[in-house]
Parts: C-alpha cells; structure tokens; sequence
C-alpha cells in the first residue's frame, strides 16, 4: 500500500514539473516574439475588450460551460492594406480557452460530471470606419453541407453556402462584402474559421494553417494569425469600404 501512495505521489509531481517547464518555455518564446518587434506589447484585455465582452458578443469566443478567457495576448500594429493602400491598423492576438463540461455514467448508473478544455487562435483588429451591423461569417453546420438545412444569407456561389453560413441584417451590405474574390479567398484559406464584423472591430478565430517554427507550442500560431488576418482585410472589397463612406 505504501508503495502504491509513493507511486501516486511520484507521479503526481512529474506531471506538476512537466506542467511547470510546458509554462516556462512558453513564456520564454512569448518574451522573444515580443523582443522581436519592440511595438508589441502582451495585454489581457485585446483591443480594451474585457473576456467577459468578448464572450458575450462574438461567437468565435465561446463562453463554454464554466471558465473562459484569454491566454497569450499580444497587441501592437499590424501591417495592412485597405483598398489597396498601405496602411496600420491596431490589432491583439492571443488564445482564447473555454470550459466544456462532459457527464459519465457508470455501470451502477452513478454519474461524474468534468470539464474539457478547449482552444483556439483569435485576432481583435481595430477597423478604419464601423460596420452598422453584426456580420457572422462560420462553419455551416452538417446539414447546411449536405443542402438539407439553409437558413440565413444564401450566395450565388453553391460551393460557399455549403461551407460557410452568414449572419447579418443587412443583406445589401453584406452582399458588397462577400464578392466573388473574398469567398474565394475564404474557401481556400478560412474554412472552419469564424470572421466576425461588429461596430469598428473585426475578430478571425480559428488555428492558423501555418505556425513559426522557431516559437513554443502555441505562441508559434500569433505570428501566424496576424499574418491571416492582414491578408483578409486585404482582401475586403474596395466596394464595401466606399459603402462604409457613404453610411458614415
């Protein structure tokens, strides 16, 4: 008996440890990617948005079934182009986890509740006029892919409706933001992604395809992701910016 407590207890402090040096090298590589640009700094609160407004107004930052909130953040400029001039836009990047409860039932029908963490990649960018609607750009759903289901706005383009499904009021608006190029863009680079359109900020959650090999574990994916979105604003219409113009 009391080998098996030593056995317990040995084990219980190599996972402490190996969870100890998991966090150390990670804040390693977050303080040499900070280094490597002096305008980034690590922040908690992206875009000054708080996790409890980030959960309540974006769906791409699940509030889950318990604890949520944001790992890892970095903010700073992000190199952009809008209608094809150069420009910087303010933009936090970081990981944003949730709590996701699971219920077991044993053989005597007692049942155990636990919670599973979740994660994934995210940007807040700050845009350069508002957008007067709330444009949630998602994964369709199962049946949305086979034709089954379809609700919300429909494209001409039968390939996008069946990967993406979309979100807004304005219809007229949205149509000027998801041209041909843009839903190209999407399907070929942000399938299972959220994009997300409210007020002045846009928030892209999802893991990057690509990573910095040269980063720990997660931070590798922050380069990667401000780089994914830099590219999507580039891709945003000229036509939708000028209908911006014109509503402000």
């Amino acid at each position: 008996m009391a080998l098996i407590v030593l056995g317990v207890l040995l084990l219980g402090a190599l996972v402490l440890v190996v969870q100890w040096q998991h966090r150390r090298r990670l804040e390693e590589a977050l303080a040499q990617l900070l280094a490597r640009d002096p305008r980034l700094f690590p922040t908690a609160t992206p875009a000054g948005l708080s996790a409890q407004q980030l959960a309540a107004s974006f769906a791409g930052c699940p509030r889950g079934d318990r604890r949520y909130g944001v790992r890892h953040g970095i903010e700073g400029p992000l190199a952009a182009t809008v209608q094809g001039e150069p420009t910087e836009l303010p933009c936090a990047a970081f990981e944003w986890w949730w709590e996701e409860r699971r219920q077991n039932r044993d053989s005597n029908g007692n049942t155990t509740t636990s919670y599973t963490t979740r994660r994934t990649m995210a940007t807040v960018t700050r845009l350069p006029a508002p957008v007067p609607d709330h444009v949630r750009i998602g994964p369709e759903s199962v049946l949305g892919r086979l034709g089954l289901s379809r609700r919300d706005h429909q494209l001409e383009s039968d390939t996008f409706n069946r990967r993406f499904r979309v979100v807004a009021d304005d219809r007229l608006l949205t149509v000027k933001l998801l041209d041909a190029r843009l839903q190209e863009l999407l399907l070929s680079e942000y399938q299972g992604r959220t994009v997300e359109l409210l007020g002045d900020l846009l928030v892209v959650s999802g893991d990057a395809r690509q990573r910095d090999v040269t980063l720990t574990g997660r931070i590798g994916q922050l380069p990667a992701v401000r780089d994914d979105t830099a590219r999507l604003v580039a891709g945003v219409p000229a036509q939708f910016w000028r209908a911006l113009e014109r509503r402000a």
